[in-house]
Parts: C-alpha cells; structure tokens; sequence
C-alpha cells in the first residue's frame, strides 16, 4: 500500500444534512469534530507507508477510527460495520452517505504498522498537540500518577501446563512448517498427550502419576529440541519461534543430571524472566497485596490542576511487565515528558512510586513528588519505642554522629550496599554500648550501635518527607492524588483497561493509548458541553437517598 497524504477532506453537504436530521442535537463525535476540526493529518504517518503501490485507506481516518473504537469498546468487525452505518461516524470522516467503509481486517493491518514503525505515540500525541492549540494542557502545573493490573488475553498455566502447552505449540507450528520432519520424530502415542489442551483438568489426580507426566513431558519435549539441532534438521525448524520458545520454557523448569532429566524444585529463573504462557512471552505472574494476576500494568497520567474550570487530560500512558516495580517507571516518564514539553512542577503519586533519590533528583530538574515514603525499617520504628536514626545526631561535614547520651561515632565509612546502592554506615564503639544503661532502647547486637544510612541529600529528603506526610497539611494535599483512581476505573468500567484484547506488550499499549485518547475525548465533550451552558465541568457525585436522608436530619 502507498500513502499520498490528501489533507482532511470537508464534511459533504449530504452528510452534513443527513446526521443533523438524525440528531438534531448532535451527538459526542458529531460536537468534537465540529470544536477540533482535524485532530490526525495523513502526513504524521507518510514515513509508515511506501510511495508506491495500490493506494491506502487515509491514515487519519483510520486512526480516528481506532480511537472511537475505544469509546464505544467495539471489536474490529463492529468498528467497520458503524463506519458503513453511522450517520454520525461518517459526519466526522468525511464520508458521503452511499461510503461502505472498509474491511474490518484494516483496522488490524494499521495497528501492526504502528507497532512495526514504533509510531504508537501517533495515537495520543496528535490530540494533546490540539489541546495545546485551544489553551487546554500546559508546561507546569500538577499532574497525578497511578497503576494498574492487566490481565493477559491467555489463561494462567501453572508450571507443568506451560511446559506441556509450550510443546504443544511447537508441534502445532511444526505440523504446519515441516510436517514431514515432524513424522520422523515423534511417536504415536505424542497424538494422544498433545493433540488436546495441556490442562489441569485432564491431569492423573494420583501424585505418583503426576511425576511419571512430568517426566514424560520433560522427555518429550528435549527429544524433539534435540532432534531440531541436529545438523541434518532444516533451517527452519530451528528458527520457528514455538521451538525457541519451548527451550526456554524447558530450561525454567527442567534440568538434566548424569544424562537424566529431572523436574526442577523451583523455576530456574526470577519471576521477571519466567515465561509463563507460550502464546504470550511477556505475560509475567505478579502479586501485589491480594491480587494475583497474569499479564501486564499500565500506568496513566493525568493533569489535576485544582482551578474549577480546568480540563484534565490523561497526558501519558505506559504499559509495563507486571514485575515492573512502580518506582522504576517514574524517571523514564518524567524524563519523556519533558522532551514534551509537559512536565509538571508537581507530580502526586502513592508510596509505590517514591524514593529518596527519586525526591532528589526530581526536585533538582524542577518537578516536586508528592507522595508518602517508607518509613524507618528498624524495629524501633516499627515498634515505636527506643532510639530510631533520626533521634541522632548526625553532622555530615565532619562525619562524626552523636547518639542520644551523647556519645560520638566510631567510624564512618561510605560503600555500597548487595543492590549496588551507595550507603553510608556509621558504628560506636562497642565498649562505650555495652556499658551504656539505655543499651536496651537503642540495640540488641552484642557489638555497638550501627546506623545505615543514604547519601546525605537522599537521608534528609527522606527524613524531611517523613515527617511532612503525618501532618494534616500534607495529607490536606496528597488528597489530590485519588482523583486517578477515577480515571483508572473510568476506563475500567467502559473501556476494559484491565483485560488486554490482544497478546504482547507492545499491542496492550497500544490498546492503552487508544483508551486513554478516547477518555480525553470523552472529558473534553462534556467539558465543551459544560462550558456552553456555564456550569461547573466536574460536579460533586449526588447522595445517596440514605446520604439525603442524614442531611435533612443534620438541617
């Protein structure tokens, strides 16, 4: 297909007069193609397409299409069907009534090319640059953070079905390439074990019986990868991702000893490397308080300026691993949104997100977190009693700590600690500890009392934040950071946020980045709507007839 960008095409008259008639007070998509005007141009997306061949379908339909996809949570086959139908769909493409669309396949051919060039961004980007235009996001301000579970479009499997359907794929995908060498390979009773789904249910329930599997699949499996690396196996089979995938599998969760193969006790490797599921790679399992789940997080941010007219957008969307921690995504997402331009002066996140070098180094390149730390691990802390670190005296320039009696610090010696992370550790003199009558409040090692602390900026940062965040003030404030919550259920409720449609991570975010570009949609019609008939764009949720009910008895 080639591309030869025709610019945005005018509403025809027949169209026009067609959608008015059918909804005389027009409808979410009717308003915003009449407040935007053309939010995707056919030029942002030429570098997709070669310039030659049977010409395209007009990219900035085809993503205006994706995003009212999200909007009404549509499948492919009933997007392309509202685009031969809707009166209103065609009104904000540019289509004459008599317009049949397109095959729905289209839809899907077009996310591929976005996924394979990287241009996923083309997504969202072109709607926050017209929200630029019109005055509604802007550099600075404060902006809030949150995450949420993904669940993958597989099923969980746990450790001996993975193994078993990672063989059942590689021989499904080896019948279709080389079905000749497969023949050679495998014996009969291989169609009775995997010609099905290799699932629980089907399963000996005897454990004897369950071994005696294990060790038939795990068997199975590396004859068939010995097999695909003799040197007389073709190329391809080889090559084919289900083999590969297989081995990788196999390797997680057997090992070979003096020409055995065994089960292994536990996986061989971390949870953030172990492929659980053949069918998608980058589904990882996770756990985070009650929730198990198979898949991915998305992470969504969003402005949260506090004026009574102001327009929140769902500024950045990033979807990771689900063994990602929270923390490990806020730099990359800040550093991108400053390459943007859109980097707030205040950036609210929850505890997951915070740190004591993050603090620092946000607050240095302009953006302040607001967010609970961790507290204190020492079992003063945590049991309120006793001499915790802060009750010292430290004096950074002169590396000598003072304790709460008064005396002064053995040592003080820099280093690194197991992660790798610089740490600062201070002792005191055994003798001086043993024969101190608060012993018993300050530590329980038989040598002296040692301190282990952060760099300096990074321990004051987080002693200053851990005593701002118990303060009315402060939570006064934090209490900004729940309004995302709203917007992670918003698209929960309508879009399906937390089950992924499709398999891989690079698909989900994209997925992801359509739902948050039709959330803005969203929000900015009834903001527009709103604004016209001059009441507030954000009104108090209504109480509950139980709710009215207390407060006529309070009056």
């Amino acid at each position: 297909m080639s591309l030869q960008p025709q610019g945005l095409e005018p509403i025809p008259e027949a169209t026009r007069r067609l959608a008015q008639k059918s909804s005389p007070k027009g409808t979410a998509i009717m308003r915003l193609r009449d407040a935007l005007g053309p939010i995707y141009q056919d030029e942002a997306f030429a570098e997709l397409f070669p310039k030659r061949g049977r010409p395209a379908e007009a990219p900035w339909r085809l993503a205006l299409v994706t995003v009212f996809q999200a909007m009404e949570n549509l499948t492919d086959r009933q997007a392309a069907q509202m685009v031969a139908l809707r009166m209103d769909w065609k009104y904000a493409l540019s289509l004459a009534p008599e317009d049949e669309g397109f095959d729905y396949s289209v839809l899907s051919q077009f996310r591929q090319r976005l996924i394979e060039q990287g241009a996923e961004d083309l997504v969202l980007e072109p709607l926050l640059a017209v929200c630029r235009e019109h005055g509604w996001l802007k550099a600075g301000g404060k902006q809030r953070t949150d995450s949420t579970h993904v669940l993958a479009a597989v099923r969980a499997l746990s450790s001996l079905e993975s193994v078993g359907e990672a063989l059942r794929a590689a021989l499904n995908g080896l019948a279709e390439s080389e079905p000749e060498w497969l023949l050679e390979h495998i014996e009969d009773d291989w169609f009775d074990r995997y010609v099905h789904r290799f699932e629980l249910a089907r399963f000996p329930k005897g454990q004897s019986q369950r071994e005696q599997l294990q060790r038939q699949v795990g068997r199975d499996a590396q004859r068939l990868l010995q097999a695909s690396e003799q040197p007389e196996a073709p190329p391809a089979v080889r090559a084919l991702p289900e083999v590969q995938v297989l081995r990788q599998i196999w390797q997680q969760h057997y090992e070979e000893v003096n020409g055995e193969t065994r089960w292994r006790d536990g996986p061989a490797v971390s949870s953030a490397q172990r492929v659980v599921s053949p069918y998608d790679v980058q589904a990882r399992s996770a756990r985070k308080r009650d929730t198990d789940w198979l898949g991915y997080k998305s992470h969504l941010t969003e402005t949260c300026d506090e004026e009574p007219d102001a327009l929140h957008l769902i500024v950045h969307v990033e979807t990771t691993l689900a063994t990602t921690e929270d923390h490990e995504v806020l730099a990359p997402l800040l550093e991108q949104e400053r390459k943007q331009g859109c980097a707030p002066e205040e950036m609210y996140v929850d505890m997951g997100y915070t740190s004591g070098p993050l603090l620092v180094q946000q607050a240095r390149l302009g953006t302040r977190l607001i967010g609970p730390v961790a507290t204190s691990s020492s079992w003063q802390q945590r049991e309120q009693r006793g001499f915790a670190p802060q009750n010292f005296e430290l004096d950074w320039q002169e590396q000598v700590a003072r304790c709460p009696q008064g005396q002064r610090s053995q040592s003080w010696n820099q280093g690194d600690d197991k992660r790798g992370k610089p740490i600062t550790v201070i002792q005191f003199a055994k003798a001086v500890c043993q024969a101190c009558p608060m012993r018993s409040c300050c530590t329980r090692s038989p040598d002296g009392r040692s301190l282990t602390l952060a760099p300096e900026p990074v321990q004051q940062a987080l002693e200053q934040r851990r005593r701002e965040q118990v303060t009315p003030a402060f939570q006064k404030q934090y209490a900004l950071r729940a309004g995302v919550e709203a917007t992670i259920s918003q698209g929960v409720r309508t879009q399906g946020l937390r089950q992924a449609r499709y398999q891989g991570q690079d698909k989900v975010h994209l997925h992801h980045l359509r739902i948050a570009a039709a959330i803005n949609l969203v929000r900015i019609d009834r903001w527009l709507e709103a604004q016209a008939q001059g009441r507030p764009a954000r009104r108090p949720r209504p109480l509950s007839r139980f709710g009215q009910l207390q407060k006529r008895k309070a009056s």
